[in-house]
């Protein structure tokens, strides 16, 4: 129960809409208790009729009785359909307030969740599966609202209902309903360990729900590589034993929970047994009338949807204390790189200066440093290139530039800021980056690359793509830049994706550049063009490029080696060129394959 607790403010945020249906809760409860005291009154109101009947047997008065009786029975019978009525509005009330409240926090705790993800460190995805957390923000967060809305309306409801009807049952009969209660005590104690017993069964059952999420996602994403290695029935039978274990658990809460219900309804049998055997002694004594006992049985009645209720309620506060577990253990994650008490907000512009202090970077849980006392100055406009050989770390310095990840030791600079006292949104507004892993929105092909710019316009967009060589494509493409890319740009070729990705940067217009082995998937001759493209740029934009490719990084005023994790050459093409190290070799190696290739 404890993390529901933290549900606790919404109820006084949207307390404009709690009250009044919680108003119309009680008022509804009052309107339906109110039946058994008109349905005794007119119960006995027969043997009185019947008694004058019996007085004035074979007179004239005995039609104007009978008359009589008619409109009494037809009033106590509109008096009872009235209160119905009225119920039945009030619980109307109820659910336009109650239920349309839970909505309300529904989208207010799914956008809180969905916003908290978006601002939490790559490490915390590294460890969650994606199925997994689409659940916790669907599946999980619904059951929360079962409790909010529903569940609160039900408690609410149950508990005016049962305590009224007790105080009334008292007050005609103590004895009669304490006959009447005698079986409630068996109800509570199978509550208290039917309850703990459905906590755990719904967190169980939530956790394998996340896996066979995640299995279906997984399947999906990588639909290509299951049908290239023709894996289809290997991942059916593993969707389908995933399957099983969902519907093994889904199956032992149904038990329990069917089980549950049915108890509820025996306890409210024996009760109304017991009224009425109890009751008739009562009656023959004189202690109270016919008409207790039918309201009596009305009471016990009344007290039986409320009493299946519970077990209903009980089944939804559980599995929303087991969701809210795990939506707050997302919650209570904090972001590794995020503003702080550092940051200087008074900063109001990047112009594009970057430089490395003696940074050293080992990520969590790992001995080996990813890197080690590098260090670099490059003035703003300026181009840096970096080189090295896969692993070396080449990825994991520029990360540090747009603050994906905060060095272990030394300083990273921007603008001779240190970039944790720079405003991450501002930083990562002056950045335009593409990185290694190509990622493409299921969108159409101009929506893609104006996701880089807020509102661009439709000659921007044509712009950036002509300068990362993608306009032609487009433009032989049916839709035009209407086109469809599919999942994560399914419909488009390794190179084209890899080209809108280098427009939705370019159309950025911001003050750093990164291209992170961006033109690995282009021939060289679109390479050529590309990079023609970027060099009217230079000065405008600090540009750093990521490349395994010499001619891709040789026209910059800096070019970085990487060798595990250590910066071993530096200089221009022409001074690296000039000494024996790796990018010399590089340069050999890669000037003969392109011989070879020409012949």
């Amino acid at each position: 129960m404890r993390p529901l607790a933290r549900t606790l403010h919404y109820f006084v945020d949207y307390q404009r809409l709690f009250v009044p249906g919680l108003l119309y809760t009680v008022i509804g409860a009052g309107f339906t208790i109110a039946v058994p005291v008109v349905v005794r009154q007119a119960v006995d109101s027969i043997p009185r009729f019947v008694t004058l009947f019996r007085q004035f047997e074979g007179s004239e008065v005995q039609g104007q009785l009978f008359a009589d009786f008619f409109w009494v029975l037809l009033l106590f019978g509109l008096v009872v359909a009235g209160l119905s009525i009225l119920s039945g509005y009030c619980t109307f009330l109820m659910r336009q307030t109650v239920v349309v409240a839970s909505r309300h926090i529904e989208f207010d705790l799914r956008n809180r969740l969905f916003s908290h993800l978006q601002t939490l460190s790559r490490d915390f995805y590294l460890k969650s599966a994606t199925g997994d957390l689409i659940t916790r923000c669907t599946s999980d967060i619904e059951q929360v609202r079962r409790y909010i809305g529903p569940a609160v309306m039900y408690i609410t409801r149950t508990v005016v209902i049962i305590v009224v009807a007790i105080v009334a049952m008292f007050l005609i009969s103590p004895t009669l309903a304490l006959y009447a209660l005698l079986p409630m005590p068996f109800l509570t104690v199978a509550v208290f360990y039917v309850s703990k017993y459905i906590h755990i069964r719904s967190e169980q059952l939530q956790r394998q729900y996340s896996k066979l999420t995640s299995r279906v996602h997984e399947a999906l994403t990588g639909i290509r590589v299951l049908k290239a290695y023709t894996r289809e029935e290997g991942e059916a039978k593993a969707f389908e034993k995933e399957s099983a274990l969902y519907k093994e658990r889904m199956l032992g809460f149904a038990i329990v929970d069917a089980a549950f219900r049915p108890l509820f309804v025996l306890v409210v049998a024996v009760s109304e047994i017991l009224v009425v055997w109890i009751g008739g002694g009562l009656v023959a004594e004189g202690a109270i009338t016919i008409g207790n006992i039918a309201e009596y049985i009305i009471y016990v009645a009344l007290m039986t949807w409320p009493a299946a209720t519970v077990g209903m309620v009980v089944t939804m506060v559980q599995r929303a204390s087991a969701s809210m577990e795990r939506i707050t253990e997302v919650l209570d994650q904090e972001p590794a790189v995020c503003d702080g008490a550092q940051t200087n907000t008074g900063i109001r512009a990047i112009r594009g200066a970057v430089s490395f202090e003696d940074v050293s970077f080992r990520y969590e849980g790992d001995d080996a440093w990813a890197l080690r006392h590098v260090s670099f100055d490059i003035p703003a406009g300026s181009t840096l290139a970096i080189v090295g050989r896969t692993g070396s770390g080449k990825t994991t310095l520029i990360e540090h530039v747009v603050r994906l990840l905060d060095p272990t030791q030394g300083t990273v600079r921007v603008d001779g800021h240190d970039v944790r006292t720079l405003p991450l949104g501002m930083l990562r507004e002056a950045v335009g980056f593409v990185p290694q892993d190509v990622f493409l929105f299921s969108d159409t092909v101009g929506g893609n690359i104006a996701f880089g710019r807020t509102g661009a316009a439709q000659p921007d967009i044509e712009t950036a793509a002509y300068e990362a060589e993608l306009l032609d494509n487009v433009q032989d493409f049916p839709a035009g830049f209407d086109t469809q890319v599919g999942e994560r740009g399914v419909a488009l070729s390794g190179g084209q994706k890899q080209r809108t990705t280098i427009a939705r940067s370019l159309i950025r217009e911001s003050q750093i550049l990164i291209l992170d082995d961006a033109l690995s998937s282009v021939d060289s001759k679109t390479e050529h063009r590309i990079l023609g493209h970027l060099r009217r740029r230079f000065g405008r934009q600090t540009l750093v490029i990521v490349s395994h490719r010499i001619s891709t990084v040789q026209d910059a005023d800096l070019i970085l080696v990487l060798e595990q994790g250590r910066v071993t050459q530096r200089g221009t093409h022409e001074s690296l060129t000039a000494v024996d190290g790796l990018y010399s070799r590089l340069y050999r190696r890669q000037q003969l394959e392109a011989e070879l290739e020409a012949l």
